[in-house]
């Protein structure tokens, strides 16, 4: 009986083992499957987490910035309206370039000249009031160019709010008024064509009496030797001067480029002298190309209003062109033809 015995427990004990084994690796493994994926998943943020902050290399570094060197927006936004040349109490020659308000670009290239100079706008058109805003910024000086009557009336338009000889007084200075609100900052008035409206005493009263009342002064653009436009001015008690040469009356870089200097020539044998030209890129290249010459002429280049301050400054009943009997009839320029400039 004892062998028997010790035979029955050699073949259970082992048994008993094997479940007991099989138990714990049972209980073991769910242990370790049943960890949720977000726990695993975070591992390797809690790896990345501890990383220290000198090892990331891969930060882009600061540009290194250039010392004393002015924003661009100060470098545009700087007054373009200083004399450039000469003493102020010497001889001084006005450029006046009529026509704007066409395209931006026109202005951008007269601005980029960097002289001295007044722009002379057009109410109405499709960049007058980008013009306005610009020319206002950079400090450069306006005019209200206002369209006036032609003589010739076939196929010119003077354009948008055109002064005509038939109207009343009371239209022409509403007229008037409507184009300097639309060019705002203005600071005098010439005419854009107006060779029959110049000419025409009623007419040009109504307009110097809007002229006077907003204290701006009259330059008188010269589009017809009978224009009587100074005389008027005179006469309302508003301040005036009158164009000398007309700069691009042929739109060619030679001819420009004789009256510019003989604009310079003007200025020194009378003191001061008026020129208007246009927005022509040949205008514009003969400025850029003489902008040497011109600064070192011994004239001084001014805004057009600045002639009329000074020791230099015309009396009442004359103007800057009383040496000079008959004046050119160019400038007036049709609104189409003017629309086509590049």
């Amino acid at each position: 009986m004892v062998v028997l015995s010790i035979l029955v427990v050699a073949l259970i004990l082992p048994r008993l083992n094997d479940t007991r084994t099989a138990s714990v690796i049972v209980r073991k493994t769910p242990a370790v499957e049943s960890r949720p994926l977000t726990a695993l998943r975070r591992a390797p943020a809690a790896r990345v987490a501890t990383t220290p902050p000198q090892q990331k290399t891969d930060m882009p570094r600061p540009l290194p910035t250039r010392p004393n060197v002015p924003p661009t927006a100060a470098r545009t936004a700087r007054p373009l309206t200083v004399p450039l040349t000469g003493p102020l109490t010497g001889p001084r020659a006005a450029i006046v370039i009529d026509d704007l308000g066409q395209s931006l670009s026109h202005f951008e290239q007269i601005a980029a000249l960097n002289i001295p100079l007044t722009i002379a706008v057009i109410p109405g058109l499709p960049a007058t009031a980008r013009t306005v805003s610009e020319a206002s910024r950079r400090g450069i000086e306006m005019l209200l160019h206002q369209p006036m009557e032609p003589r010739e009336e076939s196929g010119k338009n003077p354009g948008e709010g055109v002064l005509l000889t038939s109207m009343s007084a009371e239209t022409l200075r509403g007229r008037v008024r409507a184009s300097l609100a639309a060019v705002p900052g203005a600071v005098g008035v010439n005419n854009h064509m107006g060779s029959r409206f110049t000419e025409d005493a009623a007419g040009l009263g109504a307009l110097m009496a809007e002229i006077k009342e907003h204290g701006l002064f009259w330059l008188d653009s010269r589009t017809t030797p009978g224009t009587r436009g100074v005389e008027a001015a005179h006469a309302a008690g508003v301040p005036a001067l009158e164009r000398d040469i007309f700069i691009d009356a042929e739109v060619n870089v030679e001819g420009i480029r004789r009256q510019v200097r003989k604009l310079i020539e003007t200025a020194r044998d009378r003191g001061s002298a008026v020129g208007i030209g246009h927005p022509h890129p040949e205008t514009i290249a003969v400025l850029r190309e003489l902008r040497a010459e011109l600064l070192a002429s011994g004239v001084t280049l001014v805004p057009v209003s600045s002639l009329l301050h000074g020791n230099r400054t015309p009396g009442p009943g004359t103007t800057l062109a009383a040496a000079v009997a008959v004046k050119g009839t160019a400038g007036e320029q049709t609104a189409k033809g003017k629309a086509a400039t590049p």
